[in-house]
């Protein structure tokens, strides 16, 4: 095949990182700094610091990986098309058809593109849960303990007593215990599904949402890793009744998952709020009935961050403020960074 010229390359080289790949390799490299200027104060150091790394060296194979394939692809298509005598168009030409010959040859191969392309479109979703869980080993770098008392001072000063802990306690309706804990359930099955319905339905508000949705994860989750808050957990009473079984389905899982997860900190702002009105946003913009519903989740999911003791209500409200102004300002930053080259 022929080698690529000096002005393929270049062309190449502009789209090598996505936007996404480029916001992630920042965030890793944030943490993988953070933790090595703090490492005496980072837990289990010798396990976090090399998965940042893996990730941000896996995000570089699989761009790599990808703008190969588009080489040999456009190469193939341009040699192709190319028209004309010539020994060098008729070797170019050969060299191509070669390639698309190739790459078309087996149906592994025809399988293999589209999951790669899918793979690099969608890979943030399946990060975002162990970025937030790992938050809690380096969260206390700057600030050695949790901040929470002056976010509850705050609560205290807007409504004379902690709601954190006397919504849920004063109106523990098992109807009402459940109706809050599906609200604040739904965020997991709304984070996956809706970009995987929109990456097969509309690929343009597809690549607005996850981008979107994977800038404010990071922009959330780097405020974690300074700030060290709890929330409504850091009241013994509060922490006790989140690990208590209780009422009906959807009570049991967050009373399961809080059982099972070691995690603290990562309150301030609410990450649930934030992320889903995101994707409420994206809905509403482009699915409005699906937008709707998402609506009505979000209204009560709101409520519920601050209902079922899992969040300070300040919290939920600078929530609000990062999901509506994070996915403009996302929208901003990832226009800047598409005429700088990244696709």
């Amino acid at each position: 095949m022929t080698k690529p010229s000096h002005k393929d390359r270049l062309q190449f080289s502009a789209n090598f990182l996505s936007a996404i790949d480029f916001i992630t390799l920042v965030f890793c490299g944030w943490i993988l700094l953070y933790m090595s200027l703090g490492i005496m104060r980072v837990q289990d150091a010798e396990i976090h610091i090399p998965i940042y790394l893996g990730v941000a060296i896996s995000v570089l194979i699989l761009a790599w990986w990808q703008r190969q394939l588009d080489m040999v692809l456009t190469l193939a298509v341009n040699a192709k098309n190319t028209t004309g005598a010539g020994k060098n168009n008729q070797n170019k030409r050969n060299s191509g058809a070669s390639a698309l010959q190739h790459i078309n040859s087996t149906k592994s191969s025809r399988i293999y593109i589209p999951i790669l392309l899918f793979i690099r479109s969608i890979y943030p979703v399946f990060l975002f849960g162990y970025f937030f869980t790992s938050s809690h080993t380096f969260n206390r770098i700057l600030f050695t303990s949790w901040q929470d008392p002056f976010f509850m001072q705050i609560d205290k000063a807007i409504f004379g007593y902690y709601p954190s802990l006397s919504w849920g306690v004063n109106f523990a309706y098992p109807a009402m215990q459940e109706l809050f804990h599906f609200a604040y359930f739904c965020y997991y099955p709304m984070i996956l599904g809706l970009p995987v319905y929109l990456y097969f339905k509309q690929p343009k508000a597809f690549r607005e949402l996850i981008f979107n949705l994977t800038f404010v994860f990071y922009l959330c989750y780097t405020i974690y890793s300074v700030l060290p808050v709890i929330g409504g957990r850091f009241i013994p009473e509060a922490m006790e009744i989140t690990q208590t079984y209780r009422a009906g389905l959807f009570t049991h899982i967050m009373v399961f998952i809080y059982r099972t997860s070691n995690h603290l900190g990562g309150a301030f702002p609410s990450s649930h709020i934030a992320i889903t009105l995101v994707l409420t946003v994206a809905a509403l913009r482009y699915l409005k009935r699906m937008g709707y519903v998402f609506a009505i989740i979000a209204f009560f999911l709101s409520i519920a961050t601050v209902y079922c003791h899992y969040h300070w209500f300040i919290d939920a409200v600078f929530g609000i403020l990062t999901g509506i102004m994070g996915y403009y300002l996302a929208n901003y930053v990832r226009g800047r960074l598409a005429n700088l080259g990244f696709h």
